[in-house]
């Protein structure tokens, strides 16, 4: 008789904990569901404070506005717009947005938007130019592409490639992570991933069409100082010496990264923007070198590189 009672608590302990355990597998299942990048509109931060996009009043406003070749869609998180075909858009939309977004979030960025981000992709120089003109009145426009913050938008002639899109995304993205970054190291940053690899949620930027720029610079002596370069206002880096500002400040961020310590600096230059809102002491810091030597070494550096 005892045995059969024991038999029967058994029997009954271990249905319990079958169901207890199911419970929680189903749990991290849906966990696991609802942080895809790609498909779920409700977006969840780090710290687990939902973030609810509205996709569908953008998305119903560029239909009413778009022609009926556009593919307009909901991806990640920004509304997409292109008059690619399907297969063309989708592999942009994995292959670069998403995997973008990734690197973004694993290398860099805390912060997620709060409000739709709008991409356009435009098959050819003709429909971007149309097209900015139309929407938006633009007319000066790089060939590349060009983003427009008021407007959380980017135009993107995606036939020059996709270089350009993951430049103006860095911007789209660290204005909410680091709403207060300067102009020099905003460009830098966007433009290091001109050219770059996406990897393992990993972004690596490689030596590009900026180099000789600045290479000129330092040959003809009319190379100004990093400390020059971190403390220029919004004219002074988009003046005269935008361009080798932007070679500069891209520069800069590569070295940093060959260092090891971009991701490193990015943090602490956030963290600490108010004990220097230049970044001065932050690439002190985490160089341990003053900005002088630092200047000295980059400038030895930038001699060494060579773009093919």
């Amino acid at each position: 008789m005892r045995n059969y009672i024991l038999i029967i608590i058994l029997a009954i302990y271990s249905i319990c904990y079958s169901a207890i355990s199911s419970g929680c597998t189903t749990e991290n299942k849906n966990k696991s569901i609802s942080g895809s990048v790609e498909d779920n509109p409700v977006k969840e931060s780090k710290n687990s404070d939902s973030i609810t996009i509205d996709f569908t009043s953008r998305i119903n406003e560029l239909k009413g506005k778009l022609s009926d070749d556009f593919i307009v869609r909901d991806f990640s998180y920004f509304v997409i717009a292109s008059n690619l075909s399907e297969t063309e858009t989708e592999k942009i939309l994995h292959n670069t947005i998403n995997k973008a977004v990734e690197c973004f979030y694993n290398d860099y960025l805390n912060a997620l938007p709060t409000e739709a981000i709008t991409i356009f992709l435009f098959k050819d120089d003709k429909t971007y130019r149309y097209w900015a003109k139309t929407l938006y009145e633009d007319d000066d426009l790089s060939r590349f592409g060009y983003y427009k913050p008021a407007e959380k938008t980017m135009l993107m002639n995606i036939n020059t490639g996709t270089g350009t899109l993951v430049h103006e995304m860095t911007h789209a993205l660290v204005r909410y992570d680091f709403p207060d970054i300067p102009s020099w190291f905003n460009e830098g940053l966007g433009s290091l991933y001109e050219r770059c690899s996406l990897n393992n949620k990993t972004i690596i930027g490689y030596v590009n069409w900026r180099l000789p720029a600045l290479q000129e610079a330092l040959n003809d002596k009319s190379y100004t100082s990093i400390e020059n370069l971190m403390k220029t206002d919004w004219d002074g880096f988009y003046g005269k010496r935008s361009d080798v500002n932007y070679a500069q400040a891209r520069y800069l961020c590569m070295y940093l990264q060959e260092l090891g310590l971009l991701k490193e600096y990015y943090k602490l230059f956030r963290d600490k923007y108010n004990q220097d809102n230049t970044g001065i002491k932050q690439i002190e810091y985490i160089t341990g070198k003053t900005i002088t030597e630092l200047d000295s070494d980059y400038a030895e550096w930038i001699k060494t590189l060579r773009y093919e």
